[in-house]
Formats: structure tokens, sequence, C-alpha cells
């Protein structure tokens, strides 16, 4: 059986987070992975996967994601949009694979609720808004704002049920501290 549509990742040292997403996604049969230029065993592993693989040096979150909307050739009509750190439910799998196969003309991309694990325990009231546009119409969809990146879709959103689980937590605290620390002192400049 095939889902139906395709994938794509970002990634940028993503080793450890990397198979796990790509094992969420088994039988999905059109996987890329843009990646900006990895110094560690992502690429291999990508690979490894049979995903098609790109590098690109990063020069930020909308262009890179508005380049391999662009330019990449994508087997299928819809594109899922994971990060590394973030695993399909297999009910939300299932439901992309239907939704895909029948959804109306007017509908241009479909948001999906993220829930976010620390310990292995749901975050239930850790976000403003859980809702997040990944599902999408490659054709249809744009980003802007190179911070904090929205995506502009062409045509109605869906609203799908099954959950998007990310582990923004999974290379350890200080990974994420460190990290969040870069992108807010990006916020005040």
């Amino acid at each position: 059986m095939t889902y139906g549509f395709s994938v794509l990742i970002l990634t940028k040292n993503e080793e450890a987070d990397l198979p796990g997403c790509l094992k969420s996604i088994d039988g999905v049969d059109d996987i890329w992975v843009l990646d900006s230029i990895s110094e560690d065993n992502t690429v291999q592993i990508a690979n490894a996967f049979g995903a098609h693989v790109v590098a690109r040096e990063f020069d930020g979150f909308a262009a890179q994601r508005n380049h391999a909307l662009r330019n990449f050739g994508f087997r299928h009509e819809w594109l899922l949009i994971l990060d590394a750190d973030e695993r399909p439910s297999p009910e939300l799998l299932d439901e992309l694979r239907r939704f895909a196969s029948d959804a109306p003309d007017e509908i241009g991309a479909a948001r999906m609720r993220r829930r976010d694990y620390f310990l292995g325990r749901w975050l239930k009231h850790a976000q403003i808004s859980p809702y997040f546009i990944r599902f999408v119409r490659p054709s249809r969809v744009h980003y802007e704002r190179e911070v904090n990146e929205v995506l502009i879709v062409d045509g109605e959103i869906h609203e799908l049920a099954g959950p998007l689980d990310h582990f923004p937590f999974s290379k350890v605290m200080a990974h994420w501290i460190v990290n969040k620390k870069v992108f807010c002192s990006m916020d005040s400049v």
C-alpha cells in the first residue's frame, strides 16, 4: 500500500531524530530530505531509508521550504512537511492517505494538531495554538518571513483530526536551551 502523498523533512545534524521520523512514515514512497550541510550522519541515514537527499546551505526556514516547494519533483499532489523531531501518529497517516485521495479542489492545505512531548509526557497546555498547517498542495502555498515563517495558502484550509507528535527535547535539554537562545536573540535584532 502506498500513502499517495510525498514527505519533505528539513535537516541539519539530525542523526539522533531522523531515524525515528523516517520509521514513523514507513510506507511513504516519496520522501525528500533537504539537508543544510550536516556534519554528522544525517545524509547517510536518509540515504539508507531511500530518501531523495538534496544539500543546500541554510539561508532561512522560509527560503529552504520555498526552495523545496518550487524545485523538487514531488511524485504526489499532496506533501507532508515534517521536522526531524516530529512523528505523524498512525491515525494521522491513515487520515492523510484518505484525505489525499479525495480532497476537493478548493482545499489548498490542511492543518493538524501537534502534541509536544517532554520526558514521554504530552504537554497538553504548552502552546497558545497547537494547530499547524503541514499538509499542502505545493503549487498552492509559499512561505513568507524568515523568522517565525508564515505559510500563505491559495485556497481553503481543512482541519484534520489525527495528531502529529513532536519531541522538541529529544536532544537533551542543553541543546534545546542553546538553540532557543540563538532564535530569541535573532528575534530581538
